[in-house]
C-alpha cells in the first residue's frame, strides 16, 4: 500500500511517568530512566526520533509533551499559533525518521503526514506548520535502527543534531540490540519479547525497559558470553562509585573518559570507573588494561594485555606446572595457591598438549592422553625435552628469556645410575644405525631403520614403549616425544614402560622453569614469525596439532607473552569468536604486540584454551562454555581444561 491509515488520537494521559511505562506495553521497567529521559525533553535540543507501532500516542509523548515542557505549559493550557509565533525559531527541531517505503513496519512518511494534517490534534499541526516537527526520508528497509541503512539525508541529520549535542529516541522493536556504538545520546523504549534481547539486556522476558544510553558508549559485552549487560552497566552509573568520580571529575568529563575507552578499550564500566579511583593509589606489581582496535579489512579484535613489572623491590617468581589430569588454569592457581601459601598474581595457559581426540585419531592408548609436545620444566626438573625448533618462556633465577630451543646439539638421560649419553652428531639420522640415535619431532621421515638395538619412544619423560629388535627392522616414528634407539649391549635392563627418566639438553642446564609453545612472534623487536624454520608444518607437527595448517591465516582466540623494552613480562590475550572480536592470527597478534614496544614474543596454545588471569581475575572472554545447550545466548565464558599452566607469583 502506499497510504496507510493510522486512527486519529485523543490525549492519552494525563502524567507523563505513567504514559511513558504505558509506552513498553509492560507493568515492570527492568531498566528505568525516566526520570532522565523527562529531564532531556525539558532541555531546549533537538531530538531524532524513530517511531513505533503506536504512532498516534508517540506524537504526542515525544513530538508534542517535549515542546510543551519547554514552555513549561501546565495540562489544562493550550500550546497556541501565537506562541509559536514568537518563539519557534528559538526551539531545537524534533526530526521523526520515516521509511520512505513501507516494509515490515506500519508506517511510511504519506500515511504519518496525513494523519498530522487531517488530525484533530491542532497543537501538533502547529508545531508542523512552524517546522519544529519535521519528517525525514530514510532508505531503510530492516527492522529497528540501521544506520548503513538510513541514507545521505538521515546521516545529515544525525550529523546536525550530534554537533547541537541532541539525542535519539526510539520505540521499535530490535533498536536497542542494534545500536552499538553510536555517537549521540540515545533512548531505547520497548519491551523484552525474545532470549536474544532479554540476554543482551539482562532483564527478564515480558519486563519493560526505557534505556539511556549515552554517546560513544557501548552498554552490552560481550555477545553472546555477557561481561557486561545493559542492566549491569545500568545499575553502575546509578551506583555510589559512578557518583563519587563524577563529584571529583564532573560528569561530562567521566561520560568523555568513558566514550574515549569504549571506541578505543572497549572496556567494562567498572574497569574505567575503578581506574579512575585508584589513580592516586600505589601501581601494584601486575596492572592490566583491555585492547580493542579495527583490521585493515574491517573487521573488530579486542582482548586484554597484563604487564608483571620487573623493579628490583619485588622478585617475580614464575613456575611453569603440569598435571597429568587437564583441569582450567583457575584450577591449577587453587592448587598452587593451597600447595604453597602464595598468592598467584599473574598466570595464563601454556604449551600444546596431546589431547584425546589427537590420542584417538594418531590410534595410541589412553595413557599418551595429556602428554606435553614440547620443552616443559619445573623446578629444574624438565619433563619434556624439545620436540622441534619452536620458542619457549625460559626462567633462570632473575632472567626471563624467550628463545627458540632444540635438543639437536645432544642429550642425556638416565634413571638412577644408569645414564646414556646422545651426542650432536647421533640426532635424527638417517642412515641404517646399529648405535646410538635420538629423534625429534623434526625427523621427517615416518620411519627409521635399525637392527640390534632398543627403540625407546618417550611421551613427555615416560617410558611409553620398548621395542627390542634383532634383525634389520623398519620402526616407525610416532609424532609424540623423542626416540631413542640404544644398541642391545647398552640398553639399560631395569628400565621399564611408566619409568620416569632425567633428561639434560645441552645448553639447557641451568634453566629453573620453562614452556614451549610458539611460534616466535618478535625478536629484537622485529616480526619474525617462521612456520617453517620451527617446524610447524612437518608431519609430525600436523598431525599433533589437529587442523592448523592454515595457521598463519585462521583468525580466533590467541593468547602471547613477550618482553618489553624495560624488561617487563607482557601477557596478551585477544578475544574470538564473539561479536566484538573476530580473533587474531598470529601476524595479527605481532603486530598489535609491536605497539607495546615489545622485544620479543612468542604465542601460547590458542583457541578455546587460552585463558589469562589477574589477580584471580579472569580476564578474556573464552567463547567456550560446557554447559551452552542449557542457554545459547548469554552463558559466561568458561576456562577451558588445560594440561599446563604458567603462574606468576610474589613470595609471601
Amino acid at each position: 500500500k502506499d497510504k496507510l491509515e493510522i486512527d486519529t488520537n485523543a490525549h492519552f494521559f494525563t502524567d507523563i511517568d505513567l504514559a511513558l511505562s504505558q509506552l513498553t506495553s509492560s507493568t515492570y521497567l527492568g531498566i528505568d530512566d525516566r526520570k532522565l529521559l523527562i529531564h532531556k525533553f525539558q532541555s531546549n535540543l533537538p531530538i531524532v526520533y524513530f517511531p513505533g507501532e503506536n504512532i498516534k500516542n508517540e506524537l504526542e509523548f515525544f513530538a508534542l509533551q517535549p515542546i510543551r515542557s519547554r514552555f513549561e505549559l501546565s495540562i489544562d493550557v493550550e500550546l497556541t499559533e501565537e506562541i509559536l509565533a514568537n518563539f519557534a525559531q528559538y526551539i531545537s527541531p524534533i526530526y521523526i525518521m520515516i521509511s520512505k517505503k513501507t516494509t515490515i513496519e506500519k508506517y511510511n512518511r504519506q500515511s504519518i503526514e496525513s494523519f498530522i494534517l487531517g488530525g484533530k490534534d491542532e497543537e501538533i499541526k502547529l508545531l508542523y506548520k512552524y517546522n519544529i516537527l519535521r519528517l525525514v526520508n530514510i532508505d531503510q528497509l530492516c527492522i529497528g535502527i540501521h544506520f548503513n541503512q538510513i541514507g545521505n539525508e538521515g546521516l545529515a541529520i544525525l550529523k546536525k543534531v550530534k554537533e547541537e549535542k541532541g539525542f535519539i529516541v526510539s520505540n521499535r522493536k530490535e533498536s536497542s540490540v542494534m545500536t552499538d556504538i553510536v555517537d549521540i545520546d540515545r533512548f531505547h523504549i520497548g519491551k523484552v519479547e525474545d532470549k536474544l534481547t532479554e540476554s543482551i539486556l539482562g532483564i527478564p522476558l515480558n519486563s519493560g525497559y526505557i534505556q539511556f544510553v549515552p554517546a560513544g558508549i557501548r552498554p552490552t559485552l560481550t555477545y553472546p558470553t555477557p561481561i557486561q549487560t545493559a542492566k549491569d552497566f545500568n545499575n553502575y552509573i546509578k551506583g555510589s562509585e559512578y557518583k563519587k568520580v563524577c563529584e571529583n571529575y564532573g560528569e561530562d568529563k567521566v561520560l568523555e573518559i568513558l566514550r574515549k575507552d569504549a571506541i578505543t578499550k572497549m572496556s567494562p564500566i567498572k574497569k574505567v570507573i575503578g581506574d579512575l579511583m585508584n589513580r592516586e593509589k600505589k601501581k601494584d606489581v601486575v596492572d592490566f588494561d583491555y585492547v580493542s582496535g579495527v583490521y585493515d579489512d574491517g573487521m573488530p579484535w579486542n582482548g586484554v594485555i597484563a604487564k608483571a613489572y620487573f623493579d628490583k623491590s619485588k622478585r617475580w617468581n614464575f613456575v611453569a606446572l603440569s598435571s597429568k589430569k587437564t583441569k582450567p588454569v583457575t584450577q591449577f592457581i587453587k592448587d598452587f595457591e593451597k600447595e604453597t601459601n602464595n598468592t598467584a598474581k599473574l598466570a595464563w595457559n601454556g604449551g600444546y598438549i596431546l589431547n584425546a581426540e589427537l590420542v584417538g585419531k594418531l590410534g595410541l592408548p589412553e595413557s599418551y592422553i595429556g602428554s606435553p609436545l614440547g620443552l616443559l620444566m619445573t623446578n629444574g626438573k624438565m619433563l619434556s625435552a624439545p620436540l622441534f625448533n619452536k620458542p619457549a618462556l625460559v626462567f633462570k633465577k632473575d632472567v626471563v628469556d624467550i628463545c627458540r630451543v632444540n635438543c639437536s646439539k645432544g642429550i642425556s638421560v638416565s634413571r638412577g645410575t644408569d645414564s646414556i649419553e646422545f651426542l650432536e652428531g647421533q640426532y635424527n639420522i638417517k642412515e641404517e644405525s646399529k648405535k646410538l640415535a635420538y629423534y625429534d619431532l623434526l625427523y621427517h621421515e615416518e620411519e627409521i631403520t635399525i637392527e640390534k638395538s632398543v627403540v625407546v619412544r618417550l611421551a613427555g619423560n615416560v617410558i611409553k614403549e620398548i621395542i627390542q629388535v634383532v634383525n634389520k627392522e623398519n620402526i616407525k616414528i610416532i609424532p609424540v616425544g623423542l626416540t631413542l634407539v640404544i644398541p642391545l649391549d647398552k640398553f639399560p635392563k631395569v628400565w621399564k614402560i611408566g619409568n620416569e627418566l632425567d633428561i639434560i639438553v645441552k645448553g639447557m642446564e641451568n634453566i629453573d622453569y620453562a614452556i614451549e609453545a610458539g611460534p616466535m612472534l618478535i625478536d629484537e623487536g622485529k616480526i619474525v614469525l617462521n612456520m617453517e624454520e620451527e617446524g610447524w608444518k612437518t608431519n609430525n607437527s600436523i598431525k599433533t596439532q589437529a587442523a592448523r595448517l592454515d595457521y598463519t591465516d585462521m583468525r580466533g582466540p590467541k593468547i602471547a607473552a613477550g618482553i618489553d623494552n624495560e624488561n617487563n613480562l607482557v601477557v596478551l590475550a585477544i578475544n574470538g569468536r564473539i561479536r566484538e572480536s573476530v580473533g587474531a592470527t598470529h601476524n595479527n597478534m605481532a603486530e598489535i604486540l609491536k605497539k607495546f614496544n615489545i622485544v620479543k614474543a612468542m604465542g601460547f596454545d590458542p583457541g578455546g584454551s587460552s585463558t589469562l588471569v589477574v589477580n584471580g581475575e579472569t580476564l578474556n572472554i573464552s567463547p567456550y562454555n560446557s554447559n551452552y545447550e542449557k542457554n545459547v545466548y548469554s552463558l559466561p565464558s568458561e576456562a577451558r581444561a588445560v594440561s599446563n599452566a604458567v603462574i606468576g607469583y610474589i613470595k609471601n
